[in-house]
Parts: structure tokens; sequence; C-alpha cells
């Protein structure tokens, strides 16, 4: 006869407390993303940027007018129909999408971001569907998401400029076409010449200055003589309205050229600080120049930071639980426009927190994956 085994009574009763955390904070992440969304797609914020921006670019290249704001400053560029300051390649993208509805468009253009982070997180090696679903529900991209972003694009370029990064056509495109589509990637270029890279380098650059130079082609050139003041412009504007570092100090009561000066100082420490925390691994450089574009911009938006994730899975550090409670944190500053001298230095101090947090796990990154 077989006997029964007897079960303690208490391993009935015991928690595995490290278990039921990850499952909280992951059920949290998904319910503030999914509430974040609701609320936007309610209200009149769903999908501003995407209407005055890559939309309206596309309208505008299919009238054959310019899709850039005229050069202004101030309450004029706050409120003009077109947002778009990006460089034309995703006004060529907005033709598609302009031909359709706005709901329809955004709603298109959004689940094509999604699928960009995923298949971006696919390439890294990230086979975890639980890192997805925080990636997906992570403030960054939400607010991307909300606002009509084409955030999931870039970490896509991003994370094929380090797949590939010793394939000099792959890797070398790939970064010239995130260098050409956000001028801040320009420093993937410092990595890649600072690991050796000479060609990788070359392409990328080379294909950066063709993928710019064609796209204005196919506009006429239509705001190529002013576009450099346009940035100009668009910067003082924004600057002290941003997340950006150089906000930051300008809430301390710093001209808008010394934090700029200032601005730089900090990002090219805390990419040096990354580097050396890193001790000098690939990851680390990679690490370094994402985030020297980002922290040294005078203009910096929470949907950003979408790029972070792309480094910690390039390092296979993306389950460190540090730097997802610091991701965790964005949410406690779910603003746009920095009212007070607090605000103007959350986002900036968590990004560089992150920054180095991402610095010290690089030099062990040739090890698998922790579990936590």
């Amino acid at each position: 006869m077989q006997r029964l085994a007897v079960v303690p009574r208490e391993s009935i009763w015991a928690v595995d407390w490290r278990r039921l955390g990850r499952r909280v904070f992951i059920g949290s992440a998904f319910v503030l993303g999914a509430v974040q969304l609701f609320y936007s797609a309610r209200g009149n914020e769903y999908g501003l940027d995407f209407f005055g921006g890559t939309w309206h670019a596309g309208k505008a290249v299919l009238a054959g007018t310019s899709p850039f704001p005229p050069p202004e400053t101030g309450w004029r560029l706050l409120h003009a129909s077109s947002g778009f300051m990006t460089p034309p390649p995703l006004a060529l993208l907005g033709v598609p999408f302009s031909l359709l509805p706005f709901w329809a468009a955004v709603a298109s253009f959004n689940i094509l971001c999604a699928t960009a982070l995923a298949a971006a997180l696919r390439t890294l090696g990230v086979t975890d569907r639980r890192l997805y679903l925080l990636v997906l529900c992570s403030f960054p991209f939400v607010s991307s998401l909300a606002l009509g972003q084409p955030d999931g694009l870039f970490a896509l370029a991003a994370a094929c400029a380090w797949r590939w990064r010793d394939d000099p056509w792959r890797g070398g495109i790939a970064a010239g076409a995130l260098i050409a589509a956000k001028l801040l990637a320009w420093p993937l270029i410092i990595w890649l010449l600072v690991t050796r890279r000479t060609r990788q380098a070359a392409v990328s650059a080379g294909s950066a200055v063709a993928m710019l130079l064609g796209s204005w082609a196919c506009i006429g050139f239509k705001g190529i003589s002013t576009y450099l003041r346009l940035l100009e412009d668009d910067a003082r504007t924004y600057e002290y309205r941003s997340h950006s570092i150089v906000s930051g100090f300008m809430h301390l009561g710093l001209s808008g050229h010394a934090a700029v000066v200032l601005a730089v100082a900090v990002a090219a420490a805390i990419a040096a600080a990354v580097v050396g925390a890193a001790r000098g691994s690939d990851s680390g450089w990679f690490t370094a120049a994402l985030f020297l574009g980002v922290l040294s911009s005078p203009i910096v938006w929470d949907h950003y930071l979408v790029l972070v994730f792309v480094c910690l899975a390039a390092m296979r550090r993306l389950r460190d639980p540090i730097c997802w409670l610091l991701v965790a944190a964005l949410w406690a500053c779910p603003v746009e426009n920095p009212s007070n001298l607090w605000q103007a230095w959350f986002v900036p101090a968590v990004a560089c927190a992150i920054a180095v947090r991402a610095g010290l796990l690089s030099h062990s990154a040739s090890g698998p994956e922790p579990v936590v």
C-alpha cells in the first residue's frame, strides 16, 4: 500500500516574497501604463506631438510645402501649427500615415513603434516575456505612445547598431539612420572610433549625411537654409520647459548660455564615469555615447529615455532590479513642463543614476544575465 507524503504545515503557508514582489511590480507597471494611456486617449493630448509633427509633416510633403515651421521663438513657436523639428527622414516616414484619418494614423503609428521596440529587444537577445511587458509599460515608452513619438523606431536602430557593430555595412548604416533621424545620437561615431571600428564610423557618418541630403532632396530642400536657426530657436523656447540638465541649471538662476556649458560638462563627466565604471568595455562606451547625446541636449523629454532599455539589453542586464526601481521612479514626476526646482532636476538626476548604474553593470556583461 502506497504511503502518502506528509507536507509540513508551515510549508503550506510559506510565501516566496521575491516572486510575489516581482508579480506586484509587473502588475503595477501594467496598470499604471494602461491607466495613463486610457486618460491620454480620453483627453486632447493623445498623439499631440504626432499631430503637429510626423502627421503634419507628411501632409506638408504631399502638398509640396515645407514641413518645418518658420524660425521663431517664444509664444509664436509654442503655438505654431507645426511642431516638426526633427530632420526630414521622419517627414517622409509620415507620408503614408498622413493619408489616414488622424486617429487611425496615430494608432497605426503607435503599433509600429511598439512593434519596433519589441523587435529591438528581440534583436538584442531578450527572451523573457515579462521584460517585454515591463519595457512596453514603462513611463518613458507610455509617454512616447501618448504623444505619438517615434522612440520605438529609434530604439530599433540603436539595437541594430549594437547587434551588428562588427559589420561595417549593417551596423554602420543602422547607426547612421539613427543619427540622421535623431541628431543627438551623434556620439555613436565616437564609440565606433574609440573601439577601433573605423570603417563602421565612416559608413555611419557617410550614411547619415546621405540620408539627410537625400531626404531633403525629396522635399526640394525646403527649410534647409533656416534649419540650424530653427533648432536654435527651438532650444531657446523649450530648454527651460524640458527635463534637461540645461533646464535644471536655468531653474537655479543661471543664464541659458552658462547652463548649456555646464550641462555639456556634466554630461561629459557622467559619460566618463560610465566608461570608468565599465572598465572601458565595449558596452560601456556604447552606453556612454548614448547618454552623452541625451544628457548634453538642451531639450530632453521623458520619452528620450526609451534608449535606456537598449543599453541595458545590450549588456544583458535588463533584469537589474535597481535600474527598474529608478525607471519606476519616473512615475513620480509625470509632467512635461517642470514648474519648480525639484521637478526640473528629478528626471536628469534619475537619468544620471541609471547611466552610472549601467556602467557598473557593463564590465560584467560577458557572463550570463543574473536571475533576480
